[in-house]
């Protein structure tokens, strides 16, 4: 009985000097690191690889900046909720007031509403008209009703160009069944842009404490919109004419005109700087907002956005002002 101890005991301790050795024998190279050296042995290593794969940073092609940016202006901007203009080429923000905030959006909600329709519906889609009635004073409605057939080409034309609240409705409830639903795809969007301080109620933009954006993620959704030519096409359009059929069965028509006044020419657009299009947006709580696609004399493209102002003169000035300093600096 005392040998087969005495013989279990060597056992162990020859194991023991055994896995030393080999522990020690693995070790071979000590690898510096940032925050220390690392041990290799023939279980792990690190190795030099020049084929690596690069990826790109989410935000790599984007303009982008946490500060205020105003010297390039003189614009009197303090009566502003956020004025902004992002220079697409070269990834630059050029003008930054207040790009942060959390704002009521007002219309401009409607961009993010057009871009799902354009990522998941066809132009030639018929929608059936349900319940789009909309019970607040002064609302821009296109007067749809329950049964009328029409295009999803011609409700974007009207959300877009004439900012019609209930054909921005009617789209979201063809696109996903409801409008709760549509909402959902609108908040999960935006985070896929990055645009992280926005939430959305609605696929209109009338007025809710929990509805809210800021200039910045607005770049963002505007930025992903316009990459689309039936978006620019659409921002592009002066007038149009809408055309549908009735419950009734009765083909009609009706125009429409932009709600864009650099493009219809009733304010002048800034010197130097063509407008190609843009979306505008107005509520009590939003007050006088505008977001443009611009380009220079070379055709580089801008964003500019201007959210807040107090009457539309002001804000077509305000606008005007701030291409002229930034744009053509």
């Amino acid at each position: 009985m005392s040998i087969n101890n005495d013989f279990k005991k060597f056992t162990v301790l020859c194991f023991a000097l055994l896995t030393a050795a080999l522990l020690s024998a693995c070790a071979s190279e000590e690898i510096p690191l940032p925050y220390g050296t690392l041990q290799t042995n023939n279980s792990f290593s690190i190795e030099a690889n020049e084929s690596q794969t690069q990826m790109s940073l989410f935000a790599s092609d984007l303009c982008a900046t946490a500060d205020d940016v105003t010297a390039s202006s003189t614009a009197v901007v303090d009566a502003l909720n956020a004025a902004c203009i992002y220079d697409l080429n070269h990834e630059e923000v050029l003008y930054s007031y207040q790009a942060n905030e959390r704002l009521n959006p007002a219309s401009l909600t409607k961009i993010m509403t057009a871009l799902l329709v354009i990522e998941n519906c066809s132009m030639e889609d018929v929608v059936l008209i349900g319940d789009v009635a909309i019970y607040e004073d002064g609302v821009q409605l296109f007067n749809l009703k329950a049964g009328d057939r029409i295009t999803v080409q011609n409700l974007l034309y009207a959300t877009l160009v004439y900012s019609a609240n209930d054909a921005a409705l009617a789209l979201a409830q063809h696109v996903a069944g409801s409008e709760e639903a549509f909402v959902e795809m609108m908040n999960t969007r935006a985070l896929q842009l990055g645009a992280t301080n926005t939430h959305f109620v609605n696929p209109h933009g009338l007025s809710h404490e929990e509805h809210y954006t800021t200039a910045y993620d607005l770049y963002l959704i505007f930025n992903a919109a316009v990459k689309h030519d039936i978006f620019q096409q659409i921002i592009n359009t002066t007038s149009y004419t809408v055309e549908y059929i009735r419950a009734d069965g009765t083909q009609t028509s009706r125009d429409i005109t932009t709600t864009n006044k650099f493009l219809s020419q009733i304010y002048d657009s800034p010197a130097g700087v063509s407008i190609i299009g843009g979306k505008t947006g107005s509520t009590m709580a939003a007050g006088k907002c505008i977001i443009l696609y611009a380009s220079d004399a070379a055709g580089n493209p801008y964003i500019c956005v201007v959210m807040g102002a107090g009457n539309e003169e002001q804000l077509y000035h305000l606008m005007k002002q701030l291409c002229e300093d930034v744009i053509l600096k």
